[in-house]
């Protein structure tokens, strides 16, 4: 097979080697790699070095993305030993699609050196550019590493691909403020998660609200214990559940303070995080709202599985949100816990 396409699996390769919940990112990572696994030749970055995988190597990688975390990391590293015995000749690669969906590493030089070397065509999706445009919602690190994947994108790509006209909007203002052209892009929208839709709705005489994503500063989820505390005061023992589920991040310590310094809140208001794909569709499914109040969005899957699910959405007032959203969910101030109240 000559491929049409080098497709990097550093992300989905990392993320499921740790065990980690995968993120909205990581989803998408792995919709692309069901999609053209086919007729791709598997990436993996190791410390600023490439390693490609052949047709056979790429396909037991790309079949495996559903084992077990051991099996798929005893055959992770089996694939890595026989291609480190046995260097694989890319000539025939020169001129391919290479393909990054995961933001893997390319602000770094080590990467556009081999795919410079390797005389790839490189095409990259870049899902926002929150860490650029709002930098107070993230670290300076992680601020600066985006920029610098933005502005090599910009410098090197064959290709951009953005998930929303709002996002592409702010790639464009961006590239002007450098006084640079954007190089072919396309904005191409993205599915919701394969989430398991539940045999039947969950059916609970008082069914909760739930809030879906990482729990970190960029999402908010502090507005909802304000909300809740307002909720309180106002319904007393009749306010109705909140279960807010995601693993922690940045700014998750300060969150879970607030949360155990309130009994009040401890009553009423649920954190749980890891949860598979079964229990979050059993979870959104039962849900008497999905409740988005984040600071900055680039896409908002779970907007999009929620809807899926058949479940109404309380979202913030955000282009992304409203370009999505397409006039169906009620959008709200993120910053006026009253109007959410």
């Amino acid at each position: 097979m000559t491929p049409t396409m080098l497709l990097d699996m550093t992300r989905a390769v990392g993320r499921r080697w740790r065990g980690a919940t995968p993120s909205g990112i990581d989803r998408v990572c792995d919709a692309y790699a069901t999609h053209f696994a086919d007729r791709a030749l598997a990436v993996i970055q190791i410390r600023g070095r490439d390693v490609v995988l052949d047709e056979r190597g790429s396909r037991a990688l790309f079949d495996s993305l559903d084992a077990e975390r051991g099996a798929f990391r005893r055959l992770v590293a089996r694939l890595l030993a026989v291609q480190a015995a046995r260097r694989l000749s890319l000539a025939h690669t020169a001129g391919a699609i290479y393909l990054n969906v995961g933001h893997s590493d390319f602000d770094l030089p080590a990467h556009w050196r081999w795919v410079q070397r390797r005389q790839l065509r490189p095409v990259h999706l870049l899902h926002d550019l929150i860490p650029v445009t709002h930098p107070d919602l993230t670290t300076a690190h992680k601020s600066g590493r985006h920029r610098g994947r933005v502005t090599r994108t910009l410098h090197h790509a064959a290709g951009i691909i953005m998930t929303t006209d709002a996002a592409a909007s702010d790639l464009r203002d961006f590239a002007a403020s450098l006084g640079r052209n954007l190089p072919p892009h396309v904005t191409a929208p993205i599915a919701g998660g394969r989430l398991p839709r539940p045999l039947r709705t969950p059916d609970q005489p008082d069914p909760p609200f739930v809030s879906v994503g990482t729990i970190e500063r960029r999402k908010n989820h502090g507005l909802l214990l304000r909300c809740w505390s307002l909720l309180i005061d106002r319904l007393g023992a009749a306010v109705p559940q909140l279960v807010l589920a995601g693993s922690p991040g940045l700014g998750a310590a300060d969150l879970e303070a607030e949360f155990r310094r309130d009994p009040r809140l401890r009553a009423h208001v649920t954190l749980t995080g890891g949860i598979d794909d079964g229990a979050l569709a059993h979870l959104i499914a039962g849900a008497r709202a999905v409740l988005l109040p984040t600071l900055a969005e680039g896409f908002g899957l779970p907007l999009v599985e929620a809807f899926a699910l058949g479940r109404p959405v309380l979202a913030s007032d955000l282009p992304a949100f409203r370009e999505v959203g397409q006039g169906v969910p009620t959008l709200l101030d993120p910053r006026d816990a009253g109007a959410w109240a």
